[in-house]
């Protein structure tokens, strides 16, 4: 209803001239017609023919064609030329007008301002006679196409639009049939566009894609009727002569006029006209320009190479030079495949970017003979016969055939290239000693490493003539080069051009090693390259366990529930080329087996290192049962380094303990059990990290660092005041003793333990366990350990807690009998001095008399003749206490005789024999 009332107030405003009222001049029928829009063609062109209103005719024509979307454009058409043939006299009255504004030629758009001012109702008038003739051109764009087209599209609404921007939006869409209408639609429209038409043109090519042919078909490519003045023919052309005077058509010059559309938008009634870009210089350049824009930014070779045939045949003579080239490089890029190719790249091709473009992967990929044949019998020629300069740098067809081969490997990669440069090879037009160095070059530089790769790396060594001779001794060029690896191929081939050929030869057959090695242990799971042997990929003790890693890894993820006969296998393939440079080092075998220590496989190491002598003998000779179980160890060590505690369930110790699996248990294996069986013992303590710097808990390592293990017991029993008692205890200490005479230590730290925790009959039974370790031991080898002995029952008998004067006397005794000469006068003095707090009787006068009958028995005791002298069958039976002064008198009476004399004189009758105390 919007566009009723808008369509009903054009008509309205138009209706003021008519002369009388027919019935349709009627308002009610006027708004009865708009009110039925949108109607047929037929039937709008009838109703408007019987309106006597011209502009009220013309209004409504503008309002039936935006209504009537489903019109034929011929429909359309009709209507809009009836509206047009009822107001000519405004075109006259415009067009006179428009010769006068231009008498006034600086004020000319102020001249046709004011006439247009001059009536109200003059500027809607020009405006709305303007809009039925863009209606009329536009309409001639869907009839290019078909005759049958349908106007889809508000018309109305288009007209508003400039020309030059509907002309654009045709070139952007590839419409250049539906340009081709516009531009013939009217002389007027002709010479509006005729200064944009190298754009709208550049654009048609370029952003619209048209071709070329298709232009110079329909002559909307300019061309020259006269090469000498460069005279401009085509369409454009044609299409600026005026209609004649006599032509209807005539009269609508004015529509597109400067003048006109100037004062129109000075009013916002129209866009203000647009300033054309400066025309080339000559059509010569504006062809070359688009060709170039085609073909370099638009990749449109055939494009470019069409429009330039098609400038050639407008009688551009000029740029026959440049359709040649492009017509070779349509060549590349459309039947060779080389699409990345471009002129300029044509122009200024070496031999390098040549053979690069030629041998490029396409979609339809040549074989690597049909590219080595192109090289040598196409490109060669080529080469020769258009770059003579060329052969001064390449003398012969071998030196260009091995520039080509580097070409390819550059351009095309170690993998992609091999078998074309192997094809090359084939066609023998490369001499030997060029061959020889090449394949050193390439095989040098490549750093591919798979089962194709190593294909052709065979291929190529086997192309080349030469004896089997296998090296004698490590080549010097090898070795030379080696550490100015990787190179490129090319700097490769210049390092090798001062080598003569029996150097090469030995290089050659080295290199024919590394590519064995390299296939070998690609095969296996470890890839490795012929550059990377050359390098040394198996110098270093890094570098050898890196590559036994890859190998082992492959063998057990590969051949699950086949590990053994897989490593044996592996061992056999590597065994030829194992030794000395350029063979893989022996020390290979240890890292082998490491990992599969590693790998948490002992019983695969124990099956396969068992059954080496028998299934591969040559690796067997590198490992043998002594450098195997020093590998477990070596292994076990590495394990329990990683460990940050003692927990024996820790990963790493579970490892450790399941490498030790690995060989027979020897004396150095069960040594590395109990470390482990001592490690777990002393988890169950909890003992604190002995480094400052690392705070946590105690470590294997730790552990291990420990110069006296003896240290760790005495740890845990001063942070586990009960831990004496514990039924493992002793299981502990046996593990922490490294010499014979640890257990007397052992013993007297558990004494000292349980004589702090106030058990005195625990640390006695200990004393008396320690007493029977250090007899078993030699005074004179073991003096340290019978010192610990004696003070520590000298230590516990001072207890000051102990009231069991007999215990006390007993343990006494045993620090009397342990003491050396030295310290007996301090243990006797003890004695004498605890005497009175043991329990003796008081020096009454009935003990007087006992005492000087026992100071006769103790005078017998001290002096009776040796114990060897003496019959046992006629002994008398002799209590402990008798036994220890026994012992006591036969080491050390000269010194102690007279303290003992005066200790005996002040004891009582019960402690000169154990049988009579008992019967007291």
């Amino acid at each position: 209803m919007g566009s009723d009332n808008a369509s009903e107030g054009e008509a309205r405003t138009h209706t003021s001239a008519s002369p009388k009222l027919t019935q349709m001049d009627d308002p009610a029928a006027k708004r009865a017609f708009l009110a039925s829009l949108p109607c047929a063609p037929d039937e709008a062109l009838t109703a408007l023919q019987s309106v006597q209103d011209v502009w009220w005719v013309a209004a409504a024509s503008v309002a039936a064609i935006r209504m009537g979307t489903d019109w034929h454009a011929s429909d359309a058409v009709r209507v809009v030329t009836y509206a047009l043939e009822q107001a000519t006299s405004l075109d006259e009255d415009v067009y006179a007008q428009l010769k006068e504004a231009k008498q006034a030629s600086s004020a000319a758009p102020d001249a046709f301002l004011a006439w247009l001012d001059a009536e109200p109702e003059r500027v809607h008038r020009v405006l709305l006679r303007r809009k039925l003739w863009h209606m009329l051109w536009l309409l001639s764009i869907p009839l290019a196409s078909s005759k049958t087209a349908t106007v889809h599209v508000d018309m109305a609404s288009l007209a508003d639009t400039p020309l030059l921007d509907h002309a654009r939006h045709l070139c952007l869409a590839g419409n250049a049939r539906g340009l081709l209408a516009l531009v013939g639609a009217h002389a007027t429209v002709a010479r509006s566009l005729f200064p944009h038409r190298f754009a709208l043109l550049h654009t048609l090519l370029t952003a619209g894609g048209v071709a070329p042919a298709s232009l110079a078909q329909w002559r909307l490519l300019p061309g020259t009727r006269m090469p000498v003045e460069d005279r401009e023919s085509g369409i454009w052309v044609d299409a600026l002569a005026a209609p004649t005077p006599s032509s209807p058509m005539a009269a609508a010059l004015w529509v597109e006029h400067p003048i006109v559309v100037t004062a129109l938008a000075q009013r916002s009634a129209a866009t203000h006209p647009v300033v054309p870009p400066p025309p080339p210089p000559a059509l010569l350049d504006w062809y070359t320009d688009v060709v170039q824009e085609l073909e370099e930014h638009w990749g449109l070779v055939d494009a470019a190479s069409a429009l330039a045939q098609a400038g050639v045949r407008l009688g551009l003579v000029s740029l026959q030079r440049l359709a040649q080239e492009l017509d070779f490089l349509h060549m590349l890029v459309y039947q060779l495949g080389l699409r990345t190719w471009r002129l300029s790249t044509l122009r200024h091709a070496s031999l390098a970017s040549l053979v690069s473009g030629m041998t490029a992967q396409s979609h339809h990929p040549r074989p690597p003979a049909a590219l080595a044949s192109l090289l040598h019998e196409s490109l060669l020629p080529y080469i020769q016969a258009s770059s003579p300069h060329r052969t001064d740098t390449m003398p012969s067809e071998s030196a260009m055939g091995v520039e080509m081969a580097l070409d390819v490997w550059e351009a095309r990669g170690a993998a992609p290239a091999l078998p074309i440069v192997h094809a090359m090879l084939q066609r023998t037009w490369i001499a030997r000693e060029d061959q020889v160095r090449l394949t050193l070059a390439l095989l040098g530089a490549s750093d591919e490493a798979s089962a194709s790769a190593y294909t052709h790396y065979a291929a190529l060594l086997a192309t080349v003539p030469s004896d089997d001779a296998m090296p004698v001794s490590f080549s010097p060029l090898v070795r030379v080069l080696a550490p100015q690896l990787p190179l490129s191929a090319r700097a490769l081939w210049d390092a090798l051009a001062m080598a003569s050929p029996p150097m090469l030869d030995d290089a050659w057959r080295i290199l024919r090693i590394y590519v064995e090695v390299g296939r070998v242990c690609t095969q296996h799971g470890a890839p490795l390259s012929p550059q990377a042997c050359w390098r040394g990929a198996f110098t270093t003790p890094a570098q050898t366990a890196s590559l036994a890693k890859a190998l082992v890894q492959h063998t057990l993820q590969h051949h699950r529930g086949r590990e053994r006969p897989a490593m044996e296998s592996l061992c056999a393939a590597l065994a030829p080329w194992l030794g000395e440079p350029p063979r893989m080092p022996p020390s290979l075998v240890r890292a082998l087996f490491r990992q599969l220590l590693l790998a948490r496989e002992p019983i695969l190491f124990n099956e396969v290192v068992s059954r080496l002598p028998h299934t591969c003998p040559t690796v067997a000779t590198y490992l043998t049962a002594d450098e195997a179980e020093a590998l477990v160890l070596e292994t076990t060590h590495a394990w329990i380094a990683q460990a940050t505690t003692c927990d024996p369930l820790h990963g790493p110790l579970l490892r450790a303990r399941e490498t030790l699996d690995a060989a027979p248990h020897t004396e150095a294996i069960r040594r590395e059990l109990a470390f482990l069986a001592l490690v777990g013992q002393l988890h169950t303590y909890a003992l604190p990290s002995l480094s400052p710097s690392e705070p946590g808990s105690l470590t294997p390592q730790q552990v291990r660092a420990m110069p006296h293990k003896l240290e760790l017991l005495a740890r845990v029993l001063s942070l586990h005041t009960d831990a004496y008692r514990a039924p493992h205890i002793l299981d502990v200490g046996r593990a922490c003793s490294e010499a014979p005479d640890d257990d007397v230590r052992v013993a007297a730290m558990l004494a000292d333990a349980a004589a702090a925790s106030g058990d005195l009959r625990a640390a006695r039974a200990q004393c008396d366990q320690l007493v029977v370790h250090t007899r078993a031991l030699s005074r004179t080898e073991h003096a340290a350990a019978w010192d610990v002995a004696w003070r520590t029952c000298f230590q516990l008998a001072k207890h000051p807690q102990w009231t069991d004067a007999r215990a006390r006397a007993s343990v006494l005794g045993q620090a009397l009998t342990l003491a050396p000469p030295e310290h007996i006068p301090t243990v006797l003095q003890a004695w004498q001095e605890w005497a009175p707090f043991t329990g003796a009787p008081s020096l009454s006068t009935s003990a007087m008399s006992r005492r000087a009958d026992r100071s006769t028995s103790l005078a017998r005791l001290l002096t009776r003749p040796a114990i060897a002298s003496v019959s046992t069958s006629h002994a008398p039976p002799r209590g402990r206490t008798a036994q220890l002064f026994d012992s006591v008198a036969e080491q050390h009476a000269p010194q102690a005789a007279q303290l003992a004399r005066q200790l005996l004189g002040n004891f009582s009758a019960g402690w000169w024999g154990d049988d009579k105390a008992s019967r007291s």
